[in-house]
């Protein structure tokens, strides 16, 4: 299962909306076949393996996430599966999508022996970006920033480039291949005009989001994130003036984020990274509506009451009032620290 785990990790830029998903296929303890699902619309990774296997007869087949039952872009894998005759299936976890269990059960009735949970926690963390939105109908929200040790996001004067090395950049340019969007907020487009783009080519053509929160109104629609072709949402409380291209969804005065997040799950946005600035992370953070934090912290200083920081605006006033989480790792990029959270 650990391999079968291994193996998934191929499509972690290239699956979405699907989850990643390895097999192994064993025979006399010995490793007869392997397949992963590469790219979504195409095999799952069970077909990947029976194809690589040839005969399954008698032999053991572990798989990450249980055989689909459900007719979707492709067959239902349980009924390739069932077909190929192996004596066990060793599943890591079920399906998390309302409607698409079944795959365990129908194994069963064919006298097939399945084993569920093995190494379920590390399949589990491994979908995080498919498991969240296939059960609360919201995106997987990553909470992502560079910051300095006292926590700020640049100096009283905005100047963030760069903050962290190059090293902790180019590790930040890969996340963005993996989620469906990036969301920052008006400030950010303001002081910096940047792209968002995906720039390594990990993900080839799946879509890519740039989405941009301009409650206030204050974004220029000469914005290069308006102007460069690529897809754009924008939320204001304005009539913008920006290219047609981009997709405008109004609203009255302050921006709803849980409604903003919503709206983009039903435009068939699983996953999205908030970069920024700190008004959006405040407010992500305060309302809780974050599965996941990465911090880029560099061995700098800064100082200043008024500089923009991952945190800022209403204060607690007592400590068991405060915004609590779990760090999950602590890993050295450059010479930057790169740390990884979870809500508790």
């Amino acid at each position: 299962m650990q391999r079968a785990l291994e193996l998934a990790q191929n499509g972690r830029y290239t699956v979405s909306p699907n989850p990643m998903v390895g097999c192994v296929i064993v025979r006399d303890g010995a490793v007869i076949a392997e397949g992963w699902h590469r790219r979504a619309g195409e095999a799952h990774a069970e077909i990947e393996a029976l194809r690589d296997c040839g005969d399954a007869r008698g032999a053991t087949m572990y798989v990450t996430l249980e055989p689909c039952a459900h007719h979707g872009r492709t067959a239902p894998c349980v009924d390739a599966v069932i077909a190929a005759q192996p004596a066990r299936v060793v599943i890591a976890m079920e399906d998390p999508v309302e409607g698409h269990t079944g795959g365990m059960a129908k194994l069963r009735e064919a006298g097939i022996e399945v084993t569920g949970g093995v190494l379920e926690s590390e399949a589990r963390r491994l979908n995080e970006k498919f498991i969240w939105p296939a059960s609360q109908k919201l995106p997987f929200v990553l909470v992502k920033a560079a910051m300095t040790v006292d926590g700020k996001l640049a100096t009283v004067t905005r100047d963030s480039q760069w903050i962290t090395t190059e090293a902790s950049r180019e590790v930040s340019l890969r996340m963005r291949e993996e989620y469906d969007a990036i969301v920052v907020g008006s400030g950010t487009v303001v002081a910096d005009n940047p792209r968002l783009t995906r720039r390594m080519n990990l993900a080839g053509d799946l879509p890519w989001t740039r989405v941009v929160l301009d409650g206030d109104g204050q974004v220029p629609p000469h914005a290069q994130v308006f102007n460069d072709g690529g897809r754009t949402i924008l939320f204001t409380s304005r009539d913008p003036g920006v290219p047609s291209s981009v997709d405008v969804v109004r609203s009255e005065g302050r921006l709803d984020l849980e409604r903003v997040f919503g709206e983009l799950y039903a435009r068939g946005i699983h996953s999205v990274i908030v970069e920024g600035g700190a008004i959006v992370h405040s407010e992500v953070i305060r309302r809780g509506l974050w599965q996941k934090m990465v911090l880029f912290i560099a061995p700098m200083l800064v100082g200043g009451a008024e500089a923009p920081a991952i945190f800022s605006g209403e204060a607690v006033a007592r400590l068991t009032d405060a915004y609590r989480f779990r760090f999950d790792r602590v890993e050295f990029v450059g010479s930057d620290l790169m740390v990884t959270a979870y809500p508790i």
